[in-house]
């Protein structure tokens, strides 16, 4: 059991302080401003199997981009989320009765997948097979992003604003990608 003595010295021994002088977190976390951005896919979530408004079935695929450390030097190691691409799937009538198919609005999805290095095919019916993207598809790919404003108000009242990527192109520039180990013929 502590005594007051013991208690006293713990709380001599945990003193922290902020030094404003030393904060260096307003150029680590400046916002990125709205506009065009080289970047490089480097995560992916995916929700599966999601109902919208109560009508649909859908995957999203929630794309972070790294921007290009080259052509923003001044954004080193940032990265910025998508909204999310939604691939919109037949739904098993089975199991989702009430559900409609909606491959008209899949060409945001589409546009992701192309942009991420997919080539798309038409079918004799004029449509396009879409993929089913992973993350291990895409990880590292070079894109050019459009990055946003999102406004937002925090719990407190405080005017927020979240830099998103909302639009995603395929990239001119390459990028080099070391190879594995698995990758070796011998």
């Amino acid at each position: 059991m502590s005594n007051v003595t013991d208690v006293l010295n713990d709380i001599d021994n945990n003193v922290a302080y902020y030094n404003p002088s030393e904060d260096t977190s307003g150029k680590k976390y400046a916002t990125i401003n709205e506009g065009s951005y080289e970047a490089t896919v480097s995560k992916l979530t995916i929700k599966k199997d999601i109902v919208v408004k109560s009508q649909y079935l859908s995957d999203i695929f929630e794309a972070t981009y790294k921007l290009d450390d080259k052509n923003h030097s001044d954004l080193k190691g940032r990265e910025v989320k998508s909204k999310g691409y939604f691939r919109f799937k037949s739904p098993d009538k089975t199991k989702h009765p009430n559900l409609e198919d909606n491959q008209g609005n899949n060409k945001g999805y589409m546009i992701f997948a192309e942009a991420c290095g997919f080539e798309m095919k038409k079918d004799k019916q004029g449509r396009y097979l879409l993929p089913m993207v992973m993350e291990s598809d895409i990880a590292g790919n070079p894109v050019t992003i459009k990055v946003v404003h999102d406004k937002w108000t925090d719990q407190s009242g405080e005017q927020r604003v979240t830099p998103t990527a909302i639009n995603v192109f395929k990239s001119k520039r390459k990028v080099d990608t070391p190879i594995t180990e698995d990758e070796l013929p011998f």
